[in-house]
């Protein structure tokens, strides 16, 4: 391959969030989900994993994530919502251990 080959160094596997084949990053999602699980971790406010908050002050955090969700709304993309609550889970624990 010369060095001046496009598809040089790019992997190509199944999207582990949507199962298509092609191209994908180190954590084998497309470019399509990568953006959406970037999106998600600026909604959950996951500052310490997201590579778009990466360098900004944390006053500007919060303008970034309004504007993430003023751009593609607030619902989660790509991550599973929680729907269990913290309540909710310390009954359980509760329960199991009498």
């Amino acid at each position: 391959m010369s060095d001046e080959d496009p598809e040089f160094d790019v992997l190509e596997y199944k999207c582990q969030a949507c199962d298509v084949f092609g191209p994908v990053d180190d954590l084998c999602l497309c470019e399509a989900c990568s953006g959406k699980l970037e999106r998600d971790m600026i909604r959950q406010r996951a500052w310490d994993y997201s590579a778009s908050a990466f360098g900004v002050r944390p006053e500007d955090r919060e303008k970034l994530r309004q504007e993430v969700i003023a751009k593609h709304g607030e619902a989660l993309e790509l991550i599973a919502p929680d729907d269990r609550s913290q309540e909710s889970r310390g009954q359980r624990r509760r329960r199991r251990k009498q």
